[in-house]
């Protein structure tokens, strides 16, 4: 018998709710885990490896927005997760693709257009898209909820980078200091508010 796609992705990696699937190699579920991580990481060093450039800590107000932003679509779509998923709170949008879709067509826009620059682009888009197919291969989404997810998180990146220039061309010593504050502000609630939930969620599994 042929499973449909979402069925045949459940089948093979979901064995008991609320626990990984034993299904999938151990050094994948440590990859998917690892993943939030890796980008708050990446998003740290970009903003302290140029503290004077505005794009850094626009794109990384912008990522925590979409993160919020994703939890409220999932209470207003409370769509359930496939059958067998680790956690069991709603799954439309994929929260991580649509944060990592978010970041990397945001920091895409503002790359060197050259070949180098159009390497990064595919690099960033790339990761992004490892990160979403890993939320389907270790059983916490369909792939309808990281499609809408990558989706949605691309577009409100490009529109939002859009909303950054023009602000940015209007004042900048103001866009600046209104970027850098909603920065430390906002990174010091996440780490209170979400980051906390991370580290005690990968201790228990």
């Amino acid at each position: 018998e042929i499973l449909p796609p979402d069925t045949a992705v459940r089948a093979a990696t979901a064995d008991v709710a609320g626990e990984p699937s034993t299904r999938v190699p151990a050094v994948v579920h440590a990859l998917n885990s690892s993943t939030k991580w890796l980008v708050a990481l990446a998003h740290t060093i970009a903003v302290w490896s140029r503290p004077r450039a505005f794009v850094g800590p626009y794109v990384v107000v912008g990522s925590i927005g979409a993160v919020y932003l994703t939890e409220a679509l999932k209470k207003l779509f409370d769509q359930r997760r496939p059958d067998g998923a680790p956690i069991a709170d709603p799954g439309m949008p994929s929260s991580h693709a649509l944060v990592t879709f978010f970041a990397a067509v945001s920091w895409a826009s503002v790359v060197d257009p050259s070949v180098l620059g159009g390497t990064i682009r595919v690099l960033l888009v790339g990761a992004a898209a490892t990160v979403a197919v890993l939320r389907v291969v270790c059983g916490y989404h369909s792939v309808a909820q990281i499609a809408v997810g990558a989706g949605l998180g691309s577009v409100l990146g490009w529109g939002w980078m859009l909303l950054g220039e023009a602000v940015r061309s209007t004042n900048p010593r103001l866009a600046y200091g209104s970027a850098f504050g909603a920065y430390i502000a906002g990174s010091a609630y996440f780490i209170a508010k979400n980051m906390r939930h991370w580290a005690a969620r990968d201790a228990h599994h």
